[in-house]
């Protein structure tokens, strides 16, 4: 009886430890290797727990083993790492919190520099934070904000076209509609336009003829042309204007009263004595009209005047 109740003790024993290393080893203990405690303090762990690895390249050296609220150092977290003691630390080792995989799952990943001044257990790592997605969603963020304002457009624009696809419609079938008439008319005046075209046709024929025997004009219309080119036209002009040049000089010198023209333009004497002399030979024809004795016998007459010539004086 007492060897059965060792056994079912000795049982629940084992069970016990089982259970106990069982549990701690999720926790993040490992009792099979040896391993050096040091500590990072965070303000945010962002969703940290015990046991996520301890990453160095890829390759998983240590988990997380305890995870403590500070509130004696402003609310800060201080995160108990659990590294394989083969390892060895420097102070300029950086104990950066970053994301495992795409789900999420937190890791601390150590990025060991010079190790110059190694770390003793217990010793405090320099900490970093990766945003990782958060980051790179920041960053998309504007591109989102643009993307919904595009979207939300884009329903403005539909909603104002509702309705419009019944019109777009109704178009669509009165062209078809216009089409089909305009295929008939094609149809039943296919002669007609057959006619039109080949009268249009001899038309341009004629034209063309016509174009053709203006040619020769063309041709002749270039030789006068040319032969106007050929002219000394500047020659001309200079003589033209010289010619102007002495018309002017001579109205000018007429007008001034010079030589015979200027003198008859400006001096009213010489039209004066024209003016007597027309007026003493009209009297003289008119005299000789009425007393043609006075010139036809003039010996009769000695001292005394001529009797037509004292009727006209009188």
């Amino acid at each position: 009886m007492r060897a059965k109740e060792f056994k079912i003790g000795l049982i629940a024993l084992a069970a016990g430890l089982t259970l106990y290393f069982g549990f701690s080893y999720l926790k993040g203990r490992d009792f099979m290797n040896k391993e050096t405690s040091y500590y990072v303090v965070y303000d945010n762990v962002d969703g940290l727990t015990k046991s996520n690895p301890v990453i160095i390249n890829g390759l998983t050296v240590g988990k997380v083993r305890n995870i403590q609220l500070r509130q004696d150092l402003h609310n800060q977290v201080v995160v108990e790492l659990a590294i394989n003691s083969e390892i060895i630390l420097g102070d300029s080792t950086i104990a950066e919190l970053s994301n495992a995989d795409l789900l999420g799952s937190k890791a601390i990943v150590l990025k060991i520099g010079p190790i110059d001044t190694p770390l003793a257990a217990n010793d405090t790592l320099k900490a970093l934070m990766d945003r990782g997605l958060a980051e790179y969603l920041d960053n998309v963020q504007p591109i989102t904000d643009n993307l919904n304002v595009t979207i939300r457009r884009i329903n403005e624009i539909l909603l104002g076209l509702q309705g419009s696809g019944e019109k777009i419609t109704n178009t669509i079938s009165e062209l078809e509609i216009t089409l089909k008439g305009i295929n008939e008319l094609l149809s039943e005046n296919k002669e007609g336009f057959a006619l039109v075209i080949h009268s249009t046709n001899e038309v341009l024929t004629n034209v063309n003829n016509k174009i053709n025997d203006l040619d020769p004009i063309f041709k002749k219309a270039e030789d006068v042309l040319d032969s106007l080119n050929n002219l000394d036209l500047n020659g001309t002009l200079v003589e033209v204007q010289d010619l102007m040049k002495a018309l002017k000089s001579t109205v000018s010198a007429i007008n001034q009263g010079q030589g015979t023209m200027g003198q008859l333009m400006v001096n009213d004497s010489l039209y004066n004595n024209l003016n007597q002399l027309l007026f003493d030979l009209d009297k003289l024809t008119l005299h000789f009209n009425q007393y043609p004795k006075d010139f036809l016998k003039p010996l009769g007459r000695k001292s005394k005047k001529m009797k037509g010539l004292e009727s006209l004086n009188n």
